[in-house]
C-alpha cells in the first residue's frame, strides 16, 4: 500500500450504470482505493429524455403540468434516482474492504454520460477515470463501448478500463505464433 501523499493516485473517479457487472468492477475500485489511499467519488449519469419522451409530454401534457414538472417534477425524479442508487451502491459494496473509509461521496447527475464524466472528474480533481467496458460483445471491430470509447478519447486524465463482456475470450487472434 502507497503510504505517502505524494501517490499519483489520490483521488478517483468511479463511473458506473450499475450494471450486471458493477459488483465486480467495484472490486477493482476498491483494491485501487485502498492500494493508493485514495478517496473515490461515484458517479452515476442520468440521460436526458429521448424525442419520444419529449414528443408524448408535449403532445399530451398541459402546458401549465409541464411548466410544473419542469421546475419540481424533475428534481423529485432527481431526488428519487439518488436514493435508489444508494440504495444499490449499499448492496453492490456489501463485502468491500475498507469502503467506509475510502468512499468520498455519490454523484448522480443528468447529461450526455461522455460529457458529464469528464466534466464531474473535472471538478473532482480526479487523477483516475474507473469505469467498465461493455463493447465488443461478439464484435472484434469495436472492443469497448461508446461512452468509454468517447472518454477514453477525450480524456485528459488517465482511464482505467474493465471489459466487462463475457465473450470476449474466444475473439483474440494470435499474431506471428504467439
Amino acid at each position: 500500500m502507497v503510504e505517502t501523499e505524494d501517490s499519483m493516485i489520490n483521488t478517483i473517479l468511479y463511473a458506473t450504470d450499475f450494471g450486471l457487472f458493477g459488483p465486480y468492477v467495484l472490486e477493482h475500485v476498491s483494491d485501487l482505493a485502498r492500494n493508493h489511499n485514495a478517496k473515490v467519488y461515484v458517479l452515476h449519469v442520468i440521460e436526458p429524455l429521448g424525442m419520444f419522451a419529449d414528443a408524448v409530454l408535449e403532445s399530451f401534457v398541459p402546458e401549465d403540468s409541464k411548466e410544473n414538472l419542469r421546475e419540481h417534477g424533475l428534481n423529485e425524479v432527481m431526488t428519487a434516482i439518488r436514493a435508489k442508487v444508494r440504495t444499490v451502491f449499499d448492496q453492490d459494496m456489501e463485502g468491500c474492504e475498507g469502503a467506509k473509509e475510502w468512499l468520498k461521496d455519490i454523484h448522480v447527475i443528468g447529461g450526455n454520460p461522455a460529457e458529464v464524466i469528464l466534466t464531474d472528474a473535472e471538478a473532482i480533481n480526479a487523477d483516475l477515470i474507473v469505469m467498465g467496458s461493455h463493447g465488443g460483445t461478439s464484435d472484434v471491430t469495436t472492443p469497448i463501448g461508446s461512452v468509454a470509447a468517447k472518454v477514453l478519447q477525450l480524456s485528459p486524465i488517465p482511464v482505467y478500463l474493465i471489459p466487462t463482456s463475457t465473450n470476449r475470450g474466444n475473439n483474440y487472434t494470435t499474431v506471428g505464433g504467439l
